[in-house]
C-alpha cells in the first residue's frame, strides 16, 4: 500500500529518512559491484572475512534471542518472543553454514559448497518467516495491567525451534543426495538456488505490505526499523543470485548486508524490550516534574512536625526564605507564631481527616512583604506521615474582593441612577437611586426594557446613534427626556458603555444617569441672559457673532455672498431726553417687534446697545440688501403708538458685503458702521454701501518700497542656501541661493512680497547683482574648504536681469574676480521669464553657454514652454515645480505630469530636479519615475552659510541614503 508522506505518523518521519538513506547506500554499493561484473572479482583472504562476518552474525542472532527471551515478562509481546526464538535457530543454522564451509574442517560429514548453501537457505527462510510473523503481530504496546503469558508458551516455542534445527541437520547430513543441486563447480549457481533466494525476497515483500499501514499509527516494535531490516535483507539475498564462485565480492557483500540486518533487528528488539521502559520512565519523570513546575502555587512536602522535606515551585519569590534555607527546618522556626500555628492546625486536621482546606496564614516573604496564603493539605499514604501542602497566594484576590465590596456599596449608595442590561437591552440590575428617581421598584424594573421610561420627547435619532455607538464597542454620552411612573417628565444625562469580558467581547451594557431637569431649567435661563437682549428679546452681540460665523463659513464654502447691515435710529437721544428712558425703552422694544417678523427665517437681527441694531442677511448681494434696507425704512416710517405718545422716527443704515468689503466679522462690522455714519452725514433716513479703499495695502507697499531702497546699504539683505541632492540622497549636487530680508522694524518680510515689489520698482537689477556676487564668492569659499566638490551654485535670474545687456559681461567679470569655475554656476529662469522674449533670451543664453555657465528652467510645468526654444536654450536642467510634487503620492494626475516631464527631459538629454520634496514617500515616487535630483525640507531647510557649512561637513563624514 503506497504511503502519502503527510499521512505518516510524525514520530516516524524523522527516522524513516535516514533508514531510507542507509538502504539507498546499500543499493548503490550493490549497483557498483554489478558494474562491469566487478562482483565476481576474487577477494584476498575471503575465508577469514567470511569467518569473521558469520561469527558476528551468529553472536548478534544469539544476543537477539537472549534479549527477547529474558525481557518477555516486561514487553509481553508474543511477536517479539517468536522472533527471538526463531533467531536462536537462525544463529544455529548460520553456525552450521560456517562449519560447512570448504575452508573449515568437516562438519560431521564432508564439507562442500552445496552443504553450506543448504544451511544458508534454511537460515534465510527461518529468518524471513520470523519477520513475516512479527509484521503480522505488530500493534500497540500492551497495557501494563495485562497478565503475563503462560510460561509453557515460551518453552514450547524454544523447543519447537530447536527441533526444527535438529530436523534440518538430519536431513542435510544424512540424505543430502535427495535434495536439489544448488551449486555446480565451474558453472555456478543452479536455477533452484536462485529461485530459492527469490522466494526469500518474496517473503520480505509480503512482510513490507503488512508493515506499511503501521506507519500511520503508533506500533511496537518500531515499523521503520523493521522496514529497513526487510529492505537490507532483500538486497543481501539479491547479491547471492549473482555469484559464480564462492570467494568473490558478491558473496562477501551479501554477508556484510546480512550482518547489518541482524544488528538492526537486535536494535529493534533491544529498544523495545530494554531501552523503551527506561525511556518511558524518564519521560514520566519529566512529565511529573513539568506538571509540578507548572503549578503557579507553592507545592511543599512536610512531615507531621511541620518540617520542610521538599519544595516544588518555580516561583521562589513566594517562599518565606530561599529553598536551601527551608529544607530540614520546621514552620515554627521559619514563620511567625500565628502563621506557624495555622500551618500546624492544618497538618493536624489533615492527619485526622486526610485533608484540610480553607485555612489562611500571613507569611512574610524573603523581600520582607507579608502576603496572605490559603493552605490546602493532603495526607500521603506513607510512613512516617508525610503531607502535600498547596500554598496559594490570595493577597490580590482578597484585595479584589474588598474592592468589590466597596464598589458594591458605592453603587448601591450612589445618588446617580445605575442600570445594567443584557445585550438586548433588558434590565438585569438597578440601584436604589433608580427607584427614587423613576418611581419604579427594582422588582418592577428587572426584566423590562428601558423603553418603559420613554416619553416620546427624545428624538429618534438619539436612540439610533446610541445603538450604533454601542455596537461599535464605544462609549455613548447623551441626554434623554423621560417620564416617571407618575407621568411627570424629567431630563437625564446618560453615559452608556459596553461591559467587556476577558477576550474583549461585550456581555452587558452599563448606564450611569443623572437627573438634570433643574440644571436644564437653570441653563435655559442663563443662556437666555447670556445670548439675548433683556429688553427686546433679540440676540445680543455674542449670539449674533456666533450666527455670523456659521453663515460666514457656509458662504465661504459655497462661494456665496452675505450682507451685514448696521441700523441706528435718528435723533433717538431727543426722545430719551424729552420723554424719559422708559418711553425710549418701550420704543426700542416696539422697533424690534415690528422689524424682526419681516425678516427671512435664515436672517438674524441683534440689538448691539442703545439704539443700534445689526442685521445679518445670508445669501444676499447688494441688490437684496437694498430691498431689505428700503423695507426697513418704510416700516420705521409708520408712526409708533407708545402709551399716549405717537412717535415718528427714521434710521440711518450702513451696508457691508462679504467678500468685497471684508472677510471676517470685525472688518465687516467696522465697514458697515462707517457706511452708517456716511448715511448720517448725507442727511439721515437713508442707507449707504461701504466702498473698500486700498489705503492700507497701498500704504504697506509704499513703506516696503522705500525701505527696500536702503536695504542693501543697511545690510538688511542676506542669503540662505538650500542643498540639492541626488535622488538616492547620497550626494550633494548643488545648493540654491535664496534671498531673505529682515527689516529692523517690520521684521522678516516674505520674498513673495518684496521680490515682486523689487521687480516693479526696478530695484531687482541691483539686488540681483549683489546676490550673484555673494553666491559666487560663497561657492568659491566652500570649494576652498573642500566642500561641494563637483556641485553647482544655483542663482535665480529675473526678467529685468535677463534684459540687461551687460549681464553676460558682469557674470564673466564676477567669475574672474572670485575664481569660481563657470561650470559651478547654474542660473535658474522661470518658464514665464524664458518665454517672455525667446529670441532675445536665446542670444543671452548662447553667450552664457560660451562662458560655460549652466542653465536651468525653474517652476517647470506652471507656464508655457516651447520645445523648440528649450532645445535652442540648451537647457541643462528642468526644475519640477513643488505644486506637482506635493500630491504626487496621492494624485495620479500630478504623477502623470511629473512622469511626462522626466520622459521629455530624458529625450532632450536634460537633468531633472524636483523641488519641495518633504516626505520619503514623495522621494521614492520621484526616484521610481527616474528623477535625478531633489530639493526640499526632507533634506534641509534653507540655512545661513555657517549653518549649512556644518551640515555639509556632517554629510561628508556620515553620508546616508534617503
Amino acid at each position: 500500500m503506497p504511503m502519502v508522506p503527510d499521512r505518516i505518523l510524525p514520530a516516524y518521519r524523522a527516522s524513516l529518512r535516514p533508514m531510507l538513506v542507509l538502504v539507498a547506500v546499500a543499493a548503490i554499493g550493490l549497483g557498483f559491484t554489478l558494474n562491469n561484473d566487478a562482483g565476481n572479482s576474487l577477494v584476498a583472504g575471503y575465508s577469514s572475512w567470511h569467518l569473521l562476518l558469520e561469527l558476528l552474525a551468529c553472536i548478534v542472532a544469539i544476543l537477539t534471542f537472549v534479549t527477547g527471551w529474558h525481557t518477555f515478562n516486561l514487553h509481553r509481546q508474543r511477536g517479539l518472543l517468536l522472533a527471538a526464538c526463531a533467531f536462536l535457530g537462525v544463529g544455529l543454522l548460520d553456525l552450521a553454514h560456517l562449519l560447512s564451509s570448504v575452508s573449515m574442517p568437516d562438519y560431521i560429514t564432508a564439507n562442500s559448497v552445496e552443504k553450506g548453501i543448504l544451511f544458508w537457505l534454511s537460515a534465510r527462510y527461518l529468518a524471513a518467516l520470523a519477520l513475516l510473523l512479527l509484521a503480522c503481530n505488530l500493534g500497540p504496546a500492551p497495557a501494563d495491567s495485562s497478565p503475563p503469558p503462560h510460561g509453557r508458551l515460551r518453552y514450547g516455542l524454544l523447543a519447537g525451534v530447536l527441533l526444527l534445527v535438529a530436523g534440518i541437520h538430519l536431513l542435510f547430513l544424512l540424505i543430502p543426495d535427495a535434495l536439489p543441486r544448488t551449486f555446480i563447480e565451474g558453472s555456478g549457481l543452479t536455477p533452484f538456488k536462485r529461485n530459492a533466494e527469490y522466494g526469500v525476497i518474496l517473503l520480505h515483500g509480503l512482510s513490507l505490505l503488512y508493515l506499511l499501514p503501521h506507519l500511520r499509527r503508533p506500533s511496537h516494535p518500531d515499523p521503520v526499523l523493521l522496514i529497513g531490516i526487510l529492505l537490507l535483507s532483500a538486497l543481501s539475498e539479491l547479491t547471492f543470485t549473482f555469484y559464480s564462485t564462492t570467494a568473490n565480492v558478491y558473496n562477501l557483500y551479501g554477508h556484510l548486508l546480512k550482518v547489518m540486518t541482524y544488528l538492526l533487528l537486535y536494535r529493534a528488539i533491544f529498544l523495545e524490550t530494554v531501552d523503551a521502559p527506561y525511556r518511558a520512565l524518564d519521560m514520566a519523570h519529566c512529565q511529573t516534574r513539568a506538571l509540578l513546575n507548572a503549578i503557579p502555587d507553592v507545592l511543599l512536602e512536610v512531615d507531621l512536625e511541620g518540617r520542610y522535606l521538599a519544595i516544588h515551585s518555580q516561583r521562589s519569590e513566594l517562599l518565606a526564605a530561599p529553598e536551601q534555607q527551608l529544607i530540614g527546618r520546621s514552620v515554627q522556626e521559619v514563620l511567625p507564631a500565628d502563621s506557624a500555628a495555622q500551618c500546624m492546625a492544618a497538618l493536624q486536621e489533615a492527619q485526622q481527616r486526610g485533608y484540610s482546606t480553607g485555612r489562611q496564614a500571613v507569611i512574610p516573604l524573603a523581600d520582607g512583604q507579608p502576603r496572605l496564603f490559603e493552605l490546602s493539605v493532603a495526607r500521603m499514604t506513607a510512613l512516617p506521615p508525610r503531607f502535600i501542602v498547596l500554598s496559594r497566594d490570595i493577597t490580590e484576590r482578597t484585595q479584589q474582593q474588598d474592592t468589590l465590596r466597596k464598589l458594591q456599596m458605592a453603587v448601591e449608595q450612589s445618588p446617580n441612577t445605575i442600570v445594567i442590561t443584557d445585550l438586548k437591552g433588558n434590565i438585569e440590575y438597578v440601584n436604589p437611586a433608580f427607584s427614587r428617581n423613576t418611581g419604579y421598584s427594582r422588582e418592577e424594573a428587572i426584566g423590562q426594557n428601558p423603553r418603559l421610561l420613554k416619553s416620546g420627547k427624545t428624538p429618534d435619532g438619539v436612540h439610533a446613534e446610541l445603538w450604533q455607538t454601542l455596537q461599535r464597542g464605544q462609549v455613548w454620552r447623551g441626554e434623554f427626556t423621560n417620564r416617571r411612573k407618575n407621568g411627570t417628565e424629567y431630563h437625564e444625562s446618560a453615559l452608556i458603555s459596553p461591559i467587556l469580558d476577558g477576550q474583549g467581547r461585550p456581555t452587558h451594557y452599563l448606564a450611569v444617569k443623572e437627573d438634570i431637569t433643574q440644571r436644564k431649567l437653570d441653563q435655559q435661563r442663563i443662556e437666555r441672559l447670556a445670548h439675548f437682549d433683556a429688553l427686546t428679546g433679540l440676540p445680543n452681540r455674542t449670539l449674533f457673532r456666533s450666527r455670523f460665523e456659521q453663515a460666514h463659513g457656509l458662504a465661504r464654502r459655497n462661494k456665496q455672498s452675505l450682507a451685514l447691515l448696521f441700523l441706528d435710529l435718528d435723533h433717538f437721544k431727543n426722545i430719551n431726553d424729552s420723554l424719559g428712558h422708559r418711553i425710549g425703552d418701550l420704543l426700542l422694544k416696539a422697533v424690534a417687534e415690528r422689524l424682526e417678523p419681516t425678516l427671512r427665517r435664515e436672517d438674524s437681527m441683534s440689538r448691539q446697545g442703545g439704539d443700534e441694531f445689526m442685521l445679518l442677511l445670508p445669501c444676499s448681494d447688494a441688490r437684496s440688501a437694498t430691498h431689505v434696507a428700503e423695507r426697513l425704512r418704510r416700516l420705521l416710517a409708520r408712526p409708533f403708538q407708545i402709551e399716549n405718545h405717537q412717535l415718528v422716527i427714521s434710521a440711518s443704515i450702513g451696508i457691508a458685503l462679504f467678500p468685497e468689503d471684508g472677510h471676517n466679522f470685525d472688518r465687516l462690522a467696522q465697514h458697515a458702521d462707517a457706511a452708517m455714519y456716511r448715511a448720517k452725514q448725507a442727511g439721515r433716513n437713508r442707507y449707504c454701501f461701504f466702498t473698500a479703499e486700498m489705503q492700507v495695502h497701498t500704504s504697506r507697499m509704499l513703506t516696503l518700497e522705500n525701505a527696500l531702497r536702503r536695504a542693501l546699504e543697511r545690510n538688511e539683505l542676506h542669503l540662505h542656501y538650500q542643498p540639492q541632492l541626488s535622488a538616492d540622497g547620497l550626494r550633494v549636487t548643488g545648493v540654491e541661493a535664496l534671498l531673505r530680508w529682515n527689516h529692523p522694524q517690520l521684521g522678516a518680510i516674505s520674498p513673495a512680497e518684496f521680490i515682486p515689489l523689487a521687480e516693479s520698482s526696478g530695484q531687482i537689477t541691483a539686488i540681483g547683482r549683489w546676490v550673484m556676487q555673494q553666491a559666487c564668492q560663497q561657492m568659491r569659499n566652500w570649494l576652498d574648504m573642500g566642500l561641494l566638490e563637483g556641485a553647482t551654485m544655483a542663482v535665480n535670474l529675473s526678467l529685468m536681469q535677463l534684459r540687461d545687456t551687460r549681464l553676460v559681461e558682469q557674470i564673466a567679470q564676477l567669475l574672474l574676480q572670485t575664481g569660481l569655475p563657470a561650470a559651478c554656476l547654474e542660473l535658474e529662469l522661470t518658464e514665464s521669464v524664458a518665454m517672455h522674449d525667446p529670441q532675445a533670451a536665446t542670444a543671452v543664453v548662447r553667450d552664457l553657454h560660451y562662458l560655460g555657465v549652466r542653465l536651468a528652467i525653474d517652476d517647470f510645468g506652471t507656464g508655457y514652454s516651447s520645445l523648440s526654444c528649450l532645445k535652442q536654450f540648451e537647457v541643462h536642467k528642468l526644475k519640477i515645480d513643488q505644486t506637482f510634487v506635493r500630491h504626487i503620492t496621492e494624485d495620479d494626475n500630478d504623477q502623470n505630469i511629473v512622469a511626462a516631464i522626466i520622459s521629455m527631459a530624458a529625450t532632450l538629454g536634460m537633468q531633472v530636479i524636483a523641488e519641495g520634496v518633504e516626505t520619503r514617500e514623495q522621494l521614492t515616487s520621484l526616484r521610481q519615475l527616474g528623477c535625478h535630483e531633489a530639493q526640499g525640507y526632507l533634506f534641509s531647510h534653507p540655512r545661513p552659510p555657517t549653518e549649512l557649512e556644518g551640515w555639509l561637513r556632517q554629510r561628508q563624514q556620515h553620508p546616508q541614503p534617503a
